[in-house]
């Protein structure tokens, strides 16, 4: 009887280990994929570059704006 017992229990943590083993592997591969696509997205400037470039236009658009509304509103313009 405490034979079974004990290979119960050596069954378990064998099961357990595997899991955590696999569990493991699963999450270096995920960091894998993640590693490859900022890999890729910084290999590309392109994409960076026209990112930036986005900001920058909306953010100088946005600027004119301001001052041309408020120009209108120092000449009395609408």
């Amino acid at each position: 009887m405490p034979r079974s017992a004990l290979d119960g229990a050596s069954h378990v943590v064998q099961d357990a280990a595997y899991v955590t083993v696999g569990l493991g592997l699963l999450g270096f591969q995920r960091l894998q994929v993640r590693r490859r696509e900022l890999a890729q997205t910084v290999a590309d400037p392109s994409t960076v570059v026209s990112g930036a470039v986005d900001l920058v236009v909306t953010a100088v658009g946005n600027r004119f704006k301001v001052i041309e509304e408020r120009l209108g509103a120092a000449l009395g313009h609408r």
